[in-house]
């Protein structure tokens, strides 16, 4: 369970009672929303029967990292695909990736389902039962860890949140999340704030993963409705940044103590920020930022 924080200091500069959600401190090193996802996801590799995963990631994945301390907990086999050139030096995610030894294998990114298809049948041909995981978590394990990530918010607190924002990549946190509130919080907006789709692709993958996970755990089909997609903050793409954005995370580290990063929670804060100021959510609201990691991100 992650700790939830109210933070004053937010309150006085835009006027809204502000709770974080601090998922940044999920107890898998480097903490973070694919460290949740990671322990549902390879709870199914077991239960399934296998004892190697194949999975792939950018050269800075927190997916990847997650996914490979994850492997070494449970003892299993792992290889990362990594869809860019090696680097001289390494830091960060890839830092970690290294010094726990896992199998790395890079590759163009058009080239990427070819060299998992080829890793599922090299673990196959040494005796193993490889696990594919698709890039980011995008599965409705994914998903389930944050629908249950509601349930564990509804058992630490009864504030009555009016919205929520969180940094949308592929969709599965997105998705989770916006199912876990309709069903624990019905009156609250989940409002996924986009690292790098636009808003046509990023809508459709968070809407596919709702239906999917719907037929999945059964649920009505209403859990369709009023999912909330915004790509006014992708800051010129995925892992990109701009000089608004740099000066956002310093101006918060300052202000608060909370450390966000350039790919993923800065654009999300950036985007509360801006839905607090000019979209109707300012004095007598109750906002919570889901904090969904990046600080190695940030320091690589």
């Amino acid at each position: 369970m992650t700790p939830i924080e109210c933070n004053l200091n937010f309150y006085k500069n835009l006027g809204v009672d502000l709770y974080i959600k601090r998922d940044d401190l999920y107890p898998i090193s480097g903490g973070g929303n694919k460290g949740r996802k990671a322990k549902y996801i390879l709870d199914k590799c077991i239960l399934d029967g296998c004892n190697a995963v194949v999975t792939c990631g950018g050269i800075q994945s927190n997916h990847t990292r997650a996914t490979a301390i994850r492997c070494k907990e449970l003892g299993l086999e792992c290889t990362i695909i990594i869809h860019a050139k090696p680097k001289e030096k390494s830091s960060g995610n890839l830092k970690l990736l290294e010094l726990l030894g896992v199998r790395i294998v890079y590759c163009d990114i058009g080239d990427v389902s070819t060299v998992m298809d080829a890793e599922m049948l090299r673990w196959s041909s040494l005796g193993y039962s490889p696990f594919y995981i698709w890039g980011g978590g995008h599965c409705n394990e994914g998903t389930l860890a944050y629908f249950d990530a509601v349930k564990e918010l509804k058992e630490q607190t009864d504030i009555t949140f009016d919205a929520v924002f969180v940094a949308s990549g592929t969709g599965a946190t997105q998705a989770g999340l916006h199912c876990g509130f309709r069903r624990y919080f019905p009156d609250c907006q989940v409002y996924g704030i986009s690292v790098a789709r636009d808003q046509q692709r990023g809508y459709d993958a968070v809407e596919k993963s709702v239906a999917e996970f719907i037929e999945y755990k059964g649920l009505n089909n209403n859990y369709l409705n009023e999912i909330k997609f915004d790509d006014s903050f992708v800051c010129g793409g995925y892992e990109k940044t701009t000089s608004e954005l740099t000066d956002l995370i310093k101006s918060v580290a300052e202000a608060t103590g909370i450390i966000l990063d350039p790919t993923y929670t800065g654009k999300a804060w950036l985007g509360m920020e801006d839905h607090v100021k000019h979209k109707g959510l300012g004095p007598s609201k109750t906002v919570l930022f889901w904090h969904t990691g990046g600080l190695l991100n940030l320091m690589a």
